[in-house]
């Protein structure tokens, strides 16, 4: 007797697409008629956050623990610290000045 392998799934069966990528749902979402108080990516509105805006050091660009108090620098380590004590006048106001927070220092 011959055996007959027969497979699990028919053999024209092929299972659908669930998912989406991130292009594809923007580009639906576009195409869609929304109503105007119906939220979409575009157009919520949230409250500002509550958590603390994080300080990233002036020197290295790593999340700043400490302030000098003389030059008002952020720095991340006493490394970058020992560096600070050693610019000029001129430089630091330079890097105060890339984050807004141009100072006259004395």
């Amino acid at each position: 007797m011959a055996h007959i392998h027969k497979p699990f799934k028919k053999s024209g069966w092929h299972a659908s697409k669930k998912t989406k990528n991130l292009k594809q749902i923007i580009t639906l979402e576009k195409a869609k008629e929304w109503k105007t108080s119906t939220p979409t990516y575009w157009n919520i509105e949230a409250l500002p956050s509550m958590t603390p805006q994080k300080k990233y050091c002036d020197i290295t660009g790593l999340e700043a623990r400490y302030t000098d108090p003389k030059t008002r620098l952020r720095y991340h380590s006493t490394e970058v610290y020992q560096s600070i004590k050693n610019h000029p006048i001129g430089v630091v106001q330079q890097y105060l000045g890339l984050r807004n927070a141009a100072v006259v220092l004395k």
